[in-house]
């Protein structure tokens, strides 16, 4: 993952959402254990990556010639351009959605087995 964060997801982003990226690069770096805020930081990451592929991402509207109008005298076409940047973070995006996916069910599968201790031996 680190990686991908660093060739894939750094080059294409702003000053801010690099910080953020940093900040899940060194909480991926931790070796004694998970740290607690990972889900946080893939999070904050994630948004970051969305947010500059709205950025990236220009819409215009385009008039319609008269001569391909039926019935009306106005009509517009909605024209979208993505930059490359922009093409290049969504396609970086659907590894990061499934780390945080992944990470959530680990969250959600160790707080299960705490439950079960804490019901099975309740000192």
């Amino acid at each position: 993952m680190d990686q991908h964060l660093l060739s894939h997801v750094l080059p294409h982003l702003g000053a801010t959402a690099r910080e953020v990226v940093r900040d899940l690069l060194e909480a991926l770096d931790v070796e004694e254990g998970i740290d607690p805020n990972i889900a946080y930081y893939v999070d904050a990451a994630i948004a970051e990556v969305r947010a500059a592929i709205v950025a990236g991402t220009a819409q215009e509207e385009v008039a319609i010639p008269r001569e391909r109008l039926i019935g009306c005298t106005e009509a517009f076409e909605t024209s979208t351009s993505v930059s490359p940047a922009a093409e290049a973070l969504s396609a970086a995006l659907p590894p990061l959605v499934a780390l945080y996916s992944a990470l959530r069910q680990a969250l959600d599968f160790a707080a299960a087995i705490r439950l079960s201790i804490q019901l099975l031996h309740p000192n």
